[in-house]
């Protein structure tokens, strides 16, 4: 997933800040994840390595302040959302709430409770990691200028980490549509190739002759 980077210096400035603010809740991470999730609801999954004790996730939105806002109105993103941990029987281990929250105006800049970098203690066996988000930005443009319909989200492991892939929904049904013709194809030959028809052919010649 790319990221659409509005304001590079700000952004990279936030990076940075997150990168240090990981360190500061233990040892260094090894794996990192970097991408993107929409605005309203959705559940990303990721595989952790074994051995993994801690991730540190962090979910925020950058963009320019929509001038058509008036000077008090506030430009602002939260997002309310739930980290879960599976073992691999799909068995839940464990489920934290956290939120993010920002909001500024014209004139001032405010972090609500919660905003910023979360460490969570993986428990021992959990080989997923679920977090389901609900992302909500007001008053925020991108790079588009249209209003910003995605938020970044920030992953650290000390252990390995990856999306997951789903299969696409449109495998299945070409898979069935591939052994559908592949059936076709294998009747047609069966046909003719069958006793009756070798018997038909001979009869004709022979009487050809």
């Amino acid at each position: 997933m790319e990221m659409i980077m509005v304001r590079p210096g700000k952004l990279l400035t936030k990076i940075a800040a997150f990168t240090v603010a990981s360190l500061a809740y233990g040892s260094a991470m090894a794996s990192t994840f970097l991408g993107e999730i929409p605005v309203g609801y959705s559940d990303n999954v990721f595989q952790i390595g074994q051995g993994t004790s801690s991730v540190v996730i962090n979910i925020n939105a950058f963009g320019t302040r929509d001038t058509a806002l008036c000077a008090f109105c506030n430009s602002a993103y939260t997002d309310n959302f739930t980290v879960s941990l599976f073992d691999q029987t799909g068995t839940l281990l464990k489920s934290v709430n956290a939120a993010n929250y920002l909001y500024y105006n014209m004139f001032s800049s405010s972090h609500g409770f919660g905003a910023g970098p979360i460490r969570i203690a993986v428990p021992k066996g959990a080989a997923t990691l679920e977090i389901v988000s609900h992302l909500s930005i007001v008053g925020l443009l991108g790079s588009d200028g249209h209003q910003l319909g995605f938020g970044n989200l920030f992953i650290s492991s000390d252990g390995s980490i990856a999306a997951a892939t789903p299969i696409p929904s449109s495998l299945p049904l070409l898979a069935t549509g591939l052994f559908a013709l592949g059936l076709v194809a294998w009747r047609r030959k069966r046909k003719a190739l069958s006793p009756s028809t070798t018997r038909g052919s001979a009869s004709g010649a022979f009487q050809a002759a």
